[in-house]
């Protein structure tokens, strides 16, 4: 489905949570015309026509400039337990946030294979779930311990920050480089209990490290220990 010049997803309903990778396998196997690879379920029937109610497929008219009104690229591919979209990287930001959303409170999955990111609906999300964001590309609620990994280790000079938080305002974030005020190969990580009493700081030159910070947080919701943590001040 679609091109190198598309941002693609795909929709569908599970009533088990898929891994990464199980939801990869699915999604190559709609990709390649095997619509089997998910049950049909009414609810992919109502999200395709509130997605076309709200961002419909291209027609041959335009609007006044000229351009399509539609953000797809391509016509969607549509079947009884799957909705396959592409669209101009350029409307990604402002379409995708939408279509995960939608899928959402029809209660399917939304799959990004640019990432490999599995949108879950809140059915099958953990109580007090956090959120997973980075400075390139889209915010995953509930992330499974291998999605919060991959963001840490895909850190670099353009995608130079990931922020982990729950709703309570604890929180654990990192940046890299100088835009995060650390040494050349350097990680600084914060660590936040809700409160500004309880917020700490440290820098960190092992990505590794770094990652368990991040899934030690996870677990436990607790700043992780065997860090030398700076305590910051107002």
């Amino acid at each position: 489905m679609g091109d190198v010049l598309s941002f693609d997803l795909g929709v569908w309903s599970a009533d088990v949570r898929p891994s990464r990778a199980e939801a990869l396998d699915t999604y190559r196997r709609l990709c390649e015309g095997e619509p089997a690879a998910v049950s049909a379920a009414a609810a992919v029937s109502a999200f395709h026509a509130a997605l076309m109610a709200e961002l419909p497929e291209p027609t041959d008219g335009a609007d006044e400039t000229g351009e399509s009104s539609s953000p797809w690229s391509a016509g969607l591919d549509v079947g009884d337990g799957h909705v396959l979209m592409a669209m101009g990287w350029g409307q990604a930001a402002q379409v995708a946030p939408r279509v995960i959303d939608l899928a959402g409170r029809h209660g399917l999955i939304c799959f990004d294979p640019q990432t490999g990111d599995v949108h879950v609906p809140p059915a099958l999300r953990s109580p007090g779930a956090l959120e997973l964001r980075s400075c390139v590309g889209l915010s995953v609620s509930d992330p499974d311990l291998e999605t919060i990994e991959w963001a840490v280790r895909r850190l670099s000079a353009d995608n130079w920050f990931v922020i982990l938080e729950d709703s309570a305002g604890r929180y654990v974030q990192v940046g890299t480089g100088a835009r995060a005020g650390a040494e050349e190969g350097g990680d600084a990580v914060e660590f936040r209990d809700g409160s500004s009493a309880g917020h700490y700081r440290c820098l960190l030159h092992d990505r590794e490290q770094v990652v368990s910070v991040f899934t030690d947080f996870a677990r436990a919701r607790k700043r992780p220990t065997g860090i030398a943590w700076e305590k910051l001040t107002l």
